[in-house]
């Protein structure tokens, strides 16, 4: 079975995800893309940030995760206070780091509940820090929840992501 089938075999149960890497243009994108129709459906949400140069702090994490602002409410008062600042809903500086992760981790194994997550990260050298160290912090925590990580990287970049010990799929280029 391949890799990336492994994924949607059992998507009621999480595991710690995949580290798709390859060249620039060699179709990653793409393939990040035929997951989430795939992660769709099997009946998992699917949530995903790609990395934009110019943002930076907490603005990949906000992409991934804003679709479940609404459920922000659901958690206890100081996460989900620290939720609505990470979405910039509530005043306030940007939240204390461990704060920050515990928030994440409590929304989405809330949210996991309701159906299986997919978390894509598209390019993942160029995602912010501050953004980039929650994913892994939430593989490295939520074995037994139905939360998966699917990222991609270019080949010959070592970044926070490699420290998952993630599966790797080498891409090379896709066929048309």
């Amino acid at each position: 079975m391949d890799l990336m089938d492994s994924l949607f075999v059992r998507p009621d149960r999480g595991g710690p995800g995949l580290l798709l890497r390859g060249a620039p243009g060699v179709g990653m994108t793409a393939l990040l893309d035929a997951a989430a129709v795939r992660a769709a459906d099997v009946g998992m949400r699917v949530l995903r940030a790609s990395a934009v140069a110019f943002e930076m702090n907490f603005s990949a994490l906000h992409q991934m995760l804003y679709p479940l602002r609404h459920q922000a409410d659901r958690l206890a008062g100081h996460l989900r206070d620290t939720r609505h600042r990470i979405f910039g809903l509530a005043p306030g500086p940007s939240p204390d780091p461990l704060d920050a992760l515990t928030a994440v981790l409590a929304l989405l194994g809330e949210v996991s509940v309701e159906r299986p997550l997919l978390l894509i990260a598209d390019d993942v050298p160029r995602i912010g820090r501050a953004s980039a160290t929650v994913p892994g912090f939430v593989v490295r925590r939520i074995r037994d929840e139905p939360v998966v990580l699917l990222a991609a990287t270019r080949t010959g970049v070592n970044w926070l992501f490699h420290q998952l010990q993630l599966p790797v799929r080498e891409t090379g280029p896709l066929a048309a």
